[in-house]
């Protein structure tokens, strides 16, 4: 084997050829913490001019504060410490464990074993292909590749790679499906199956507010005022793999709402004291006094998967078009809707992040109302030429 004695090049940086076709350098580092400089050494194939390329390169982003150290992290390492570091600290109990499922179930299995520095947006592509040959749906990849999107945009800005490989990946665009929504005459059907059930004042208000299961779960009489006629979501209940229920925020800031309320809101609501103050009574002192507008006949909030199975179990049994208890909140869409209500005002109801979610989610039915209004001015402009 020759070598070449080492050569300095513009640069705190240098280049030997080791053999033919193969290349060292040499070059300075990004100082540490403590502002000692490290010495780098990197092998490159092919001609010398590829060598210079790339200590051009290197030593340019030293000089700029864009250099990278290089660094031997798999994927799956990089994802298990932003799970228990960033996600810990930003997120609700609830969404980390719906973030962590997806990374062990999907990311982790296709991209864990490769280094960090070394996946491309080919390798992303790839990861959503091998779940769309498992059948998996547009929007389960969908969900897939906003977290890893979100885990890559951090390793950017912590200085881990210097661009994310999602940006040069497309996920499958997933099938809209038709939203499942009740009339009013089949929601009053409904009610009257639900008569014997422990949960129809919750079905009721329900439909009546279009608010999620969670934040129905966490309403407090604190936040309720019967003499104005409103409702403050602050608030949600949901039950979390080994620590039961838990309170939590609601999804956004825009969830923070407050919520009209109807006659007929106010009227459930009244009804649920009166019957709450009877179970106080029965109770005694093992009444569970912590103020939640939905409870156990002890006084301990209720499980929301409860209701949902309560609701499925009472729409089978009495042959009621398929719904769910969420669909209660597009059925309560739909019908605001139907009403001609603004999609501004819709959008504040339901606690959407922004009004573009409102469109997008219910935009078929508002074409569907713009036609029937476009119908009225036809039939007012022009009835005097008939």
């Amino acid at each position: 084997m020759t070598t070449t004695p080492q050569r300095r090049t513009r640069g705190s940086g240098s280049i030997r050829e080791r053999m033919k076709g193969v290349w060292q350098i040499r070059y300075d580092g990004a100082p540490d913490v403590n502002g000692k400089v490290k010495k780098v050494a990197e092998t490159v194939r092919g001609s010398k001019r590829e060598a210079e390329r790339v200590l051009r390169e290197r030593v340019g982003t030293v000089e700029t504060g864009a250099y990278i150290e290089k660094s031997d992290t798999k994927v799956s390492e990089f994802m298990e410490r932003w799970l228990s570091t960033y996600v810990a600290t930003n997120t609700s109990v609830r969404t980390q464990q719906g973030y962590r499922y997806y990374v062990n179930a999907h990311i982790s299995p296709v991209l864990g074993s490769m280094p960090l520095q070394r996946l491309t947006g080919s390798h992303v592509q790839r990861l959503y292909a091998t779940m769309q040959g498992k059948g998996l749906g547009g929007l389960t990849i969908l969900h897939c590749h906003r977290i890893l999107k979100g885990a890559l945009g951090q390793a950017v800005k912590w200085g881990e790679i210097p661009r994310n490989p999602c940006d040069s990946a497309t996920p499958p665009r997933p099938e809209k499906k038709e939203l499942q929504t009740w009339d009013a005459d089949t929601f009053q059907r409904f009610l009257e199956a639900a008569s014997s059930s422990g949960f129809k004042d919750f079905y009721h208000l329900a439909a009546l507010t279009g608010m999620r299961r969670s934040e129905l779960c966490g309403l407090k009489w604190n936040d309720v005022d019967l003499d104005t006629g409103a409702l403050r979501v602050v608030r949600t209940l949901q039950r979390i793999d080994g620590q039961g229920l838990v309170e939590g925020q609601p999804k956004t800031d825009r969830s923070r709402r407050s919520i009209g309320l109807s006659a007929g809101a106010v009227e459930v609501l009244r009804h649920i004291r009166a019957t709450q103050a009877e179970l106080r009574l029965a109770a005694g002192e093992l009444w569970q006094s912590r103020d939640f507008v939905f409870t156990n006949p002890d006084g301990s909030p209720i499980s929301g998967e409860r209701v949902s199975k309560d609701f499925a179990k009472i729409v089978r049994a009495n042959d009621l078009p398929y719904l769910t208890l969420h669909g209660l909140r597009h059925t309560a869409a739909s019908l605001m809707i139907a009403g001609n209500v603004h999609a501004r005002a819709i959008a504040d109801i339901l606690g959407h992040s922004s009004i573009s979610i409102t469109m997008d989610v219910y935009g078929h039915l508002l074409n569907d109302t713009q036609r029937d209004a476009v119908k009225v001015l036809d039939e007012q402009l022009l009835s005097g030429q008939k």
